[in-house]
């Protein structure tokens, strides 16, 4: 499996679930939070995705790429996401710190268990007259085993605490910044899956 593909299909997945769309807000950044957070437990992701700014770098991203597959995980994820002990940590000037701790299937289990399923296939494709056809295969044979593991309800679950950082819009909303912070409330381990596939 390609890495820089696995890489991507993350980035995307933040992308089709959190840009785009019209965007909400609160004048509270804790009330922010609190709202992004509660739609994304009910798997409501497009509301979820209205109290997140836009990052110029997302809408950077093929737009060609399926998005079908990035919804898939995300519901995936949504299924057993929760979240408590939500805390406004700092509020000053434009910006403010919300901390919350947050418990949801480990992304980096899933990935490593779906990686497994797949080398098998992937050795023999190496061999295969049709590169392109069997590359095709192995993706989605991948974000298949992923959705399954990260569903299932034995699924290895990761708490963490995450600090959001979120910024006033022009109407003095607070919207949640898309960063690393963000990823990891979405994705858990997400950075542990980095490390492994030769990120920073």
């Amino acid at each position: 499996m390609n890495v820089k593909k696995v890489k991507k299909l993350l980035l995307l997945m933040m992308v089709v679930g959190l840009t785009v769309g019209v965007l909400a807000g609160c004048a509270n950044p804790k009330d922010t939070a609190k709202e992004f957070l509660t739609a994304l437990q009910k798997g409501d992701v497009e509301k979820a995705r209205t109290f997140v700014e836009s990052d110029k770098e997302f809408s950077k991203l093929n737009e060609k790429t399926d998005d079908a597959e990035a919804k898939e995980m995300l519901s995936a994820i949504t299924k057993n996401f929760k979240f408590e002990k939500l805390e406004e940590v700092s509020k000053k000037d434009d910006k403010a710190e919300v901390k919350v701790k947050v418990t949801s299937a480990d992304l980096s289990v899933a990935v490593t268990k779906a990686m497994g399923e797949v080398m098998p296939m992937a050795f023999a494709s190496a061999f295969s007259e049709d590169k392109e056809q069997s590359e095709k295969a192995i993706e989605k044979t991948m974000t298949s085993a992923i959705v399954k593991h990260l569903s299932d309800k034995e699924a290895t679950m990761a708490t963490r605490e995450v600090t959001l950082n979120l910024k006033k819009d022009k109407d003095g909303d607070y919207k949640i910044v898309a960063d690393d912070n963000l990823q990891e409330v979405l994705f858990a381990n997400a950075k542990s899956l980095e490390k492994m596939f030769g990120g920073k």
